[in-house]
Formats: C-alpha cells, sequence, structure tokens
C-alpha cells in the first residue's frame, strides 16, 4: 500500500506560471495583471504517461519535435484559473518531484516545460496539458509511477487504514486528501471531511480539507466509507479549484503525518476554517468563491 500512495504522491507537481493572457475576460480574477508576466504557482496532477517512443520526433523543449531515440509524453490536469489557455499553458513549467527543500539543490527535482494546452472545458475549472521529456531518468520515474497507481491504485481502489493516514470509523463523512504545492512550497498533504456531493448528472464536491494559494489544480481524493477505499477515478475524483471562506489556511504547528508515513515529507497542521470546492464535471454554482 505504501507504494501506491508514494506513486500517488509522485504524480503531483508544482506548477509555475509566467504568462496572463490578453484572451481572459473582464471578470477574472486575473484581468488585471492581462498582458503581463507575473508568476504565479498552483498545483498539478500526472494523469496519463505514454511510452516510451522509440526513434520518433519528440516535442520537449530540449528535441522541439526532433527524432528522439527514446521519449515519454504525460500529461497533467490543473484548474483553468492556473492556466487558461494554451497561451499560458507554453509559458508554464512543472516542477516534479519537489517534495521537500533540499530537493532543488540535490538535483532530485526535474523541470519541464508544458507543450501545450489540450483541453479546458469551459463549463467546470479543469485544464489539461501536454508534457513530454526524453530524459531516460525522469521519463522512467514518471512511467514507474503511473503504472504503479494506474495497475494497483486505480483498477484497485486502496484501503488506506493501515497507513493511519486518516482515522479509521463506520459513520460520519467520509475523508478527504489532497496533496498540494501551497504557496509553491514542497508538498504537503492535509486531510478533511466532504461536506457535500453532487448525486446526479456532473458533480461537484465541497470539502473542508485545509488549502493555500498554490493548492489550486491538485486532485482532491475521496474517502467512500461505504467502501472503505480511496479511488482515483476522473469522473468521482475533482480538481481543487477554490474555497468559499478565509482567503488562507492558519498554520499553527509541525505535525509529523508525512513523517510516520514516508519519514521524508514535511507538513503543517492546518485549522480547518474552510469550505472548499472542487470540480467533478459540469455545474455551475451562482455564488461568490475565493481562489485558494
Amino acid at each position: 500500500m505504501r507504494e501506491e500512495f508514494r506513486s500517488l504522491i509522485d504524480l503531483t507537481v508544482r506548477l509555475k506560471v509566467r504568462c496572463t493572457s490578453l484572451d481572459r475576460p473582464d471578470e477574472d480574477e486575473l484581468a488585471e495583471y492581462r498582458g503581463t508576466g507575473m508568476l504565479r504557482v498552483g498545483t498539478g496532477c500526472i494523469w496519463l504517461c505514454s511510452g516510451p517512443e522509440y526513434n520518433k520526433p519528440c516535442v520537449c523543449f530540449k528535441c522541439a519535435g526532433k527524432v528522439a531515440e527514446k521519449h515519454w509524453t504525460f500529461h497533467v490536469r490543473t484548474a483553468q484559473h492556473v492556466v487558461y489557455n494554451s497561451e499560458e499553458a507554453r509559458k508554464t513549467k512543472v516542477d516534479l518531484f519537489y517534495d521537500d527543500s533540499s530537493c532543488q539543490r540535490d538535483g532530485k527535482m526535474w523541470s519541464v516545460m508544458v507543450v501545450d494546452k489540450l483541453s479546458s472545458p469551459s463549463e467546470i475549472d479543469w485544464c489539461d496539458m501536454l508534457c513530454a521529456t526524453c530524459d531516460e531518468d525522469l521519463g522512467g520515474r514518471i512511467e514507474s509511477a503511473w503504472s504503479c497507481w494506474l495497475h494497483e491504485g486505480v483498477q484497485n481502489p486502496q484501503d488506506l487504514s493501515g497507513l493511519n493516514l486518516v482515522p479509521f470509523c463506520d459513520e460520519g463523512p467520509d475523508p478527504v486528501v489532497i496533496v498540494s504545492h501551497p504557496h509553491g512550497q514542497p508538498k504537503k498533504i492535509t486531510v478533511g471531511e466532504v461536506k457535500y456531493r453532487a448525486k446526479r448528472g456532473p458533480r461537484i464536491m465541497e470539502y473542508n480539507t485545509p488549502t493555500c494559494p498554490g493548492s489550486s489544480g491538485a486532485t482532491v481524493f475521496a474517502y467512500d466509507r461505504n467502501r472503505g477505499k480511496f479511488s482515483y477515478i476522473s469522473a468521482i475524483s475533482a480538481v481543487h479549484s477554490g474555497s468559499y471562506d478565509k482567503p488562507c489556511t492558519e498554520h499553527k504547528h509541525r505535525f509529523n503525518l508525512l513523517k510516520r508515513i514516508f519519514n521524508k515529507l514535511r507538513g503543517h497542521e492546518a485549522t480547518v476554517v474552510q469550505l472548499n470546492y472542487g470540480y467533478c464535471g459540469v455545474l455551475v454554482l451562482n455564488c461568490p468563491r475565493k481562489r485558494i
């Protein structure tokens, strides 16, 4: 079980966007920054990896369409308010395996530029992007993490009770886990509860799992007590979009949640003061929200 959950963490990425498109509408919260290169950060999740492909054109920044001996492509999903269109996507850097503050100086973190936007449904706050790499170490690690999660985490939804990640209980609200890069910092795991799920048609999920600016675009993993398992199915998992409540999570003290799991990642225990929301499908609510 540790391997499957480790792969989920490995598939979580930090996004650094250095473009705000002129195509953003006047009512967009970033409208005043249109046409600038102001940096903003967000979170994404790799949800598909293909390859390796041999002796075919590679679209990564290094190859720029030239034939590569070996290359991989992968898709990253985030929120549309983080990456609005193709113009912004092509100015987005994806940082992989940024697990702790030492990763940058130790060379454990890899970075790639987004090739292009793939899709961004107008009705929901989602954006899918294409990335590529011809680096064998990076491609192999992404392929390994995706394969582990696809064949173990997806096809066999995981029982996390053995990790002491969420309290075991047969009753009460369903727990929700989010892995993200708050404020662009190394990965943190936060745990909260489902507050609302749309039962029919396109879905939205509401939860009180703590988040901060930079968490937008993270995948939301909900625990279903009826099945006793987490699931990672695109129609069920949500993309974190924002918050109805306070503009930032309040951190009080260090906690050892991640140390107990991997003795590597570290986070903060957060006071649950938020009601957050993520989109699982097409549903538009006409109430004001803040992006967190």
